[in-house]
């Protein structure tokens, strides 16, 4: 049975089951999911503009182990990456996507903290109250790199009351996983501390036929402690730090999309799926080391917040250059990152007719860079160096930004009528400095010195609401964003090194709508995207990488999302996502070709899922879902598509007041899929995969 016929199958048993239990189904009341996309709380059903939300049950259902899975599970975002944990993501949000040179177009904030960093999108995931996506440009609220959207996640907060929890997991491929928290009340209705930890090792998924030996073995180790103290009825105080190592035995897993001519390549009589062949193993290791101190006054006319954070991060990572037998070059990036920022907030209460928002942010930040490769055997010799000379490349780079920032929203005719203004005036610097490129330790180009670029924006943001009625709402949101411009120290070229802001203005609109009585969900969302200066990571030699403006962007796509309770105990969910995303006039003078309305790559022209959910009180639990991702090109040319694909999951278990136990299996079919890769003239096309077929059996204990 093809792929069609299978998801044929699927949709028509979930309707046939559907009518089926109508004859039982009772009212069921649905519950209000409260959201702080706005940096104040409000029922997502009233926020107008698109916002996805996982909540704790959802995220614990479907097993999702870290921010790159969230993906799956939101029409129109999309993860791309080369497989190391330590490296950048690529994520895409409506056609807009982070690059790996630069800064992202998608931020994340893990209690409102920044991770606006490339090479922060892989954070393991526990003890999370909720996971909010925000689409579309943030500019107004969330300033600088938001253009796309904001994945928001929210931990859980200490209480009053001890408690604890232990979550134990084990699966094929080695795995195992312990997960530990526990809340302490130190003084009673006073002060109190939330303490989590999170260990996990598996073994690699891919196999190495040149060594017999796995690629990318993992171990994480995640820890969290969260204070609170109520100093007053009116002021309370939290402080949270958080330590996070990622250490994967195997750099840039990667496998082929080419079979065939990998084969011819490298000589080998046979490769399956998820294997590959590579000389040198490669490894990566990431450092993380997170603070945050928060003061939350509640007046009683407004509050006032005010968020200090600190983060400090040390990746490395290594990995075998020409993914292949051939000793030829390994590879290397590492990154050191220290990072402060400040916001205070004033925003108001008690008032359902007028609301206002008003605020000032402030952000340094210092990374030192390093990227090249050192010379094997065949190389070395060919140029007659010593081995493992080392071709590098390094900089340090800085950015300050500082912005105001105030939103508003007033509402008429007995409160269906909304009018939301947002305005932000945003003013960044970019600096680079004692970039060198040097050859078994010699300067192969004119070091550079103290280059500096200043920019300064005004991103507003224009909404309109209107309630046809209590459970019904309409409305029309025009913002703008950015992602900032900035160096490119992998260029030895200094006119080349430095690029602009990329700037985009979108235009959305939407229903949300919820029907009680039917216990139905259901949101649209259409929106129509232009991007002006886009930057693009171009390849210049298999050494240089550099980041340009080269064109403009028209994005377009429409999104729904719905829930459907069958029963009391039986919920049907689905998510629709698609996209068209075309480059403008775009002339490639490398390759000297002209990609005008070429699709923009690695973005699926349409993505879905499907879930069904019976939880009982008796304790039965069941999931099941497909997850569709769409096909993609590959790259600007258009010339290689990435296939599209279904993986489908499934989860079994029992559950009591304080202990459960469950069964899951993932990707049941075993589909190989491709998430990202590269194009090489030796071996062909290569890609980072998706997770194989793999289960695990998982017991948690709560007091």
């Amino acid at each position: 049975m093809n792929k069609k016929h299978v998801l044929l199958s699927l949709s028509a048993s979930l309707v046939i089951l559907s009518n089926s239990l109508m004859a039982d189904k009772k009212s069921v009341e649905l519950s209000d999911i409260t959201v702080t996309a706005q940096k104040t709380e409000q029922n997502i059903q009233k926020v107008p503009m698109s916002v996805n939300v996982l909540d704790e049950f959802f995220i614990e259902d479907a097993g999702i182990k870290n921010t790159r899975e969230i993906a799956s599970y939101i029409p129109n975002l999309t993860t791309m990456h080369g497989g190391s944990r330590d490296y950048f993501s690529r994520i895409a949000i409506r056609g807009i996507s982070n690059t790996g040179v630069g800064e992202p177009a998608v931020a994340l904030y893990i209690d409102d903290v920044s991770y606006a960093d490339l090479f922060a999108f892989d954070s393991p995931l526990f003890e999370v109250e909720r996971i909010e996506v925000l689409k579309g440009p943030q500019g107004t609220l969330y300033g600088k790199n938001t253009e796309a959207g904001v994945i928001n996640i929210i931990t859980k907060k200490p209480s009053n009351e001890l408690s604890g929890r232990v979550n134990l997991e084990a699966g094929d491929y080695d795995s195992k996983q312990i997960m530990a928290s526990l809340n302490l009340p130190l003084i009673q209705d006073k002060l109190f501390l939330k303490m989590s930890a999170l260990k996990s090792k598996r073994d690699g998924y891919i196999k190495n036929l040149y060594t017999s030996t796995d690629i990318d073995n993992h171990d994480t180790l995640s820890l969290r402690a969260n204070m609170l103290y109520k100093v007053t009825d009116d002021l309370e105080a939290s402080l949270i730090l958080g330590y996070q190592k990622l250490d994967d035995n195997g750099g840039f897993p990667m496998t082929s999309m080419e079979k065939g001519k990998y084969k011819n390549a490298t000589g080998l009589s046979s490769l399956d799926e998820f294997e590959s062949s590579f000389n040198y193993k490669g490894d990566s290791q990431a450092k993380t080391k997170t603070s945050a101190l928060k003061f939350d006054y509640s007046a009683q006319e407004y509050d006032f917040v005010s968020i200090t954070s600190y983060r400090d991060m040390d990746n490395q990572s290594t990995l075998d250059g020409d993914f292949s037998p051939s000793k030829n070059f390994i590879g290397f990036n590492s990154r050191e990152l220290d990072s402060l920022s400040q916001e205070f907030r004033l925003s108001s209460t008690n008032s359902s007719s007028f609301n206002w928002i008003v605020g000032t942010y402030f952000n340094k930040e210092n990374a030192n860079d390093e990227t090249g490769y050192k010379l094997d055997e065949t190389y070395a010799n060919m140029m007659g160096v010593p081995l493992y000379s080392e071709d590098k490349m390094k900089a340090d780079l800085s950015s300050r930004d500082i912005a105001i920032f105030g939103q508003s929203t007033i509402r008429f005719f007995d409160d269906r009528v909304g009018l939301t203004t947002g305005l932000r005036y945003e003013k960044s610097k970019r600096s680079m400095d004692k970039r060198t490129h040097t050859f078994a330790g010699v300067n192969t180009a004119t070091p550079m010195k103290n280059m500096e670029k200043t920019n300064s924006i005004v991103l507003p943001k224009l909404s309109l609401d209107y309630y046809i009625n209590k459970n019904m709402m309409v409305y029309t949101t025009a913002s703008k964003g950015y992602k900032a411009g900035g160096f490119s120290y992998a260029v030895d070229n200094k006119e080349l090194a430095e690029f602009d802001p990329e700037i985009s203005n979108a235009l959305e609109i939407g229903i949300k709508s919820k029907f009680p009585n039917l216990g139905l969900t259901f949101n649209m969302a259409a929106f129509y995207t232009k991007v002006d200066d886009y930057q693009d990571r171009i390849q210049v030699n298999p050494t240089t990488i550099m980041q340009a403006n080269v064109t403009e962007v028209d994005i377009k796509g429409l999104e729904f999302e719905t829930s459907y309770s069958l029963t009391s105990n039986l919920t049907l969910s689905g998510n629709f996502g698609l996209v068209s995303a075309k480059y403008g006039d775009y002339e490639d003078l490398i390759a000297n070709k002209n990609y005008k309305d070429n699709k923009v790559a690695m973005i699926p022209k349409y993505d879905f899922n499907v879930g069904l959910k019976y939880r009982n009180p008796n304790g039965i639990f069941a999931n099941f879902e497909a997850l569709h991702t769409g096909e993609k090109q590959f790259d600007r040319s258009n010339e290689k598509k990435v296939e599209s694909y279904t993986v489908y999951n499934a989860k079994i278990g029992y559950e009591q007041d304080n202990w459960d136990l469950y069964f899951g299996i993932k990707n049941i079919t075993n589909k190989e899929y491709f998430l990202d890769g590269f194009h090489d003239t030796t071996v062909g096309y290569m890609g980072a995969v998706g997770n194989p077929r793999t289960f695990n059996v998982a017991f948690n204990y709560r007091f």
